[in-house]
């Protein structure tokens, strides 16, 4: 299954750029993700608590980002996680993109457009959740995200 989102946060690109390449900071912007550690400085370990309709879910499993690229404003990882309880995991492979925003272009600094392109493989029983299911639990998540990062450094702004 294949996604993009796209989302528009209020800050300059080098600032996100440094954001997000901080997983440990960025990953409290992450809904439902708790207990991130990192085994160097491009593999982590975390948990993500996830609802599907009824069915909560606890996936446990590893980040790695596989390439930075500053020049280019990309990032590539993988992520890999399991639910015991229930049975099933995701395999996700993730290219990330920060564009400069029409506004900035035209002047107005401090808007990055974000694009987050994912290829997710689900297994075992999670493989049963319908696309749709899916795909809308994906949107939500990606939406909570970036309104997390904002709401982040309007408050640091703010302050």
């Amino acid at each position: 299954m294949n996604f993009e989102h796209r989302c528009t946060v209020p800050v300059a690109r080098e600032t996100l750029w440094a954001f997000l390449m901080d997983v440990l900071t960025m990953s409290g912007c992450v809904p439902g993700v708790s207990e991130v550690a990192a085994t160097d400085a491009d593999h982590f370990t975390g948990r993500m608590k996830v609802k599907f309709g009824p069915i909560r879910l606890t996936l446990q499993g590893t980040l790695t980002i596989d390439e930075r690229d500053p020049a280019n404003w990309r990032a590539v990882g993988k992520a890999e996680a399991n639910d015991r309880r229930v049975g099933g995991g995701v395999h996700i492979n993730a290219e990330l993109a920060l564009l400069e925003s029409e506004g900035e272009a035209g002047g107005a600094a401090g808007e990055t457009e974000l694009v987050v392109t994912t290829e997710a493989r689900m297994l075992g029983k999670l493989g049963e959740f319908g696309q749709s299911v899916i795909r809308k639990r994906a949107d939500k998540t990606v939406a909570e995200f970036a309104q997390n990062v904002a709401e982040r450094f309007r408050g640091a702004a703010n302050s």
